[in-house]
């Protein structure tokens, strides 16, 4: 995403844009990225396991 003082960013006003084209247009650019991700290495759940507490028996209170 380009920033607001990068010299080639150009300001659009909200009544000039179409939110629907916009998230197609978006939609699209990611499944393109998910079709070549996907073919260059296996695809990885983001998920980290968590160790599992122990619970205090009820007299150590």
């Amino acid at each position: 995403m380009k920033s607001i003082l990068d010299p080639t960013f150009k300001y659009t006003p909200s009544v000039q844009t179409d939110v629907r084209k916009t998230f197609a247009r978006i939609r699209r650019e990611l499944r393109a990225q998910e079709g070549r991700a996907g073919t260059e290495a296996e695809i990885r759940p983001n998920v980290v396991s968590l160790a599992r507490r122990q619970a205090l028996p009820a007299g150590a209170r």
